[in-house]
């Protein structure tokens, strides 16, 4: 028996525009359409930007940023990100309000049917979402390698004829086919403005950018926790803060000055972590990242914090605004700068992942902490020994001295290793 299947009653593939449900309102004298679109849509709908080419209406797009949000989309099931904008002349899509729904809604706001011819996609630029639409492109593309190689290797699996190796392969396309189904299932939001020409587009896409307000590092560090270096700054500095830390980070602010009661900004707090994990100019990477254990991590912190205490105990009983007025102590770069020394001095792994002898014990270090602790003094004047480090900046004569080292990476670096020379004996304190 034989069964017969209808004919669709329309073939999309000759349509020539495609259909969506959108909402208009107005904005700045303006239309704006908002839309959905799944990400395998999006795709097909809006060319990726070129990687390094200057345009017209729009900044350089750099492959980096593409790749680290097609890595992010790709690893976090639970991933999120605000609307696209679009921009294209009036004319080159139409809306068609409904009107028996927008009767059950305030002015100001239409549900429509939203037309976007084929032949017009290559009219509709980006006005914002650059890097996030060339991130979803890659993905994308990834998803689809990636099946297409599950696919050979099955093949070849069916050629060898063990069917063990047939059944791994077919997991293996089952996990490449569900995975390219999210570009289906996954949806993102675009917003639509008509304008007439780049240099409008390009003033939307200033003021948007004026008018943002960016996330300070300090406040990235308490809402990101996709990174160890910032779960253990969390932890150590608000969750379950160390003595020191308690009720003295500021999670809002990079630096802090005049009155400010913390004593370090989460940002500083998450130098220092870093830096006793990976050194003074260390990076975490990818791989470490993936397999180190945050206790680790805030173990390595805490010793730190608990030898300078020890050695600094006016970090405890002082009152971050005075400190920050007498003593270099109170200085997140010197802080960066001992907590260089201490790594180097107290690591029990090698930048090869070997485990390592402590050229120190902790007890030994905070010895060298002590023999510093008389000359911490703030500010720094003419004649003062720490200029002869090379690592301040020039005192003029006359001045009011200065409150903590050079910052630059070299003089981090600089500093750092005379500091552990200075530790382990190598070379003399000048003081």
């Amino acid at each position: 028996m034989s069964t017969t299947t209808s004919p669709p009653t329309r073939l999309s593939g000759y349509a020539t525009e495609d259909q969506f449900i959108a909402t208009r309102k107005r904005m700045g004298g303006r239309w704006v359409i908002h839309l959905d679109m799944s990400i395998a849509q999006l795709v097909l709908g809006v060319d990726a930007p070129p990687v390094g080419v200057i345009q017209v209406d729009n900044r350089v797009v750099l492959e980096g940023r593409c790749k680290e949000f097609a890595t992010y989309v790709d690893n976090n099931p639970r991933w999120g990100s605000p609307s696209l904008m679009l921009w294209a002349p009036e004319g080159t899509v139409r809306f068609e309000p409904l009107d028996d729904v927008n009767r059950m809604i305030p002015p100001g706001i239409q549900v429509g049917i939203l037309y976007v011819p084929r032949n017009s996609r290559l009219s509709i630029r980006i006005l914002d979402g650059q890097h996030r639409i060339k991130g979803l492109h890659l993905w994308v593309e990834r998803k689809n390698a990636e099946l297409s190689k599950a696919k050979e290797h099955l093949a070849r699996a069916r050629e060898v004829g063990e069917q063990s190796v047939i059944d791994e392969a077919k997991a293996k396309v089952h996990a490449a086919e569900q995975a390219l189904a999210r570009t289906e299932k996954e949806h993102i939001g675009v917003d639509f403005i008509e304008v007439n020409s780049p240099k409008e587009a390009k003033q939307i896409f200033a003021d948007i950018a004026n008018h943002a307000k960016g996330m300070t590092k300090a406040l990235t560090t308490g809402f990101d926790a996709s990174k160890v270096v910032n779960r253990v700054t969390t932890e150590i500095g608000l969750e379950n803060p160390i003595p020191v830390l308690a009720d003295r980070v500021d999670f809002n602010k990079d630096r802090l000055s005049g009155s400010n009661p913390n004593l370090l900004s989460a940002k500083t707090v998450a130098d220092i972590v870093r830096t006793t994990y990976v050194g003074i100019l260390g990076r975490v990477s990818k791989a470490q990242e993936r397999n180190t254990d945050d206790k680790r991590v805030a173990h390595n912190a805490t010793q730190f914090f608990e030898a300078l205490t020890e050695a600094f105990p006016e970090l405890l009983s002082t009152p971050a605004p005075q400190l920050r007025e007498t003593s270099l102590i109170a200085s997140g770069t010197i802080l960066r700068v001992l907590a260089g020394a201490w790594h180097s001095v107290r690591t029990t792994v090698d930048h090869t992942g070997a485990n390592v002898t402590p050229r120190m014990s902790n007890q030994e270090f905070v010895a060298f902490l002590k023999k510093l602790a008389p000359h911490m003094s703030a500010p720094v004047l003419q004649g003062n020994p720490w200029l002869s480090t090379g690592y301040f900046p020039p005192v003029p004569d006359g001045s009011a001295g200065v409150m903590a080292p050079s910052s630059r990476t070299q003089d981090l670096r600089g500093l750092s290793e005379l500091m552990t020379n200075w530790a382990l004996g190598i070379e003399k304190m000048p003081f």
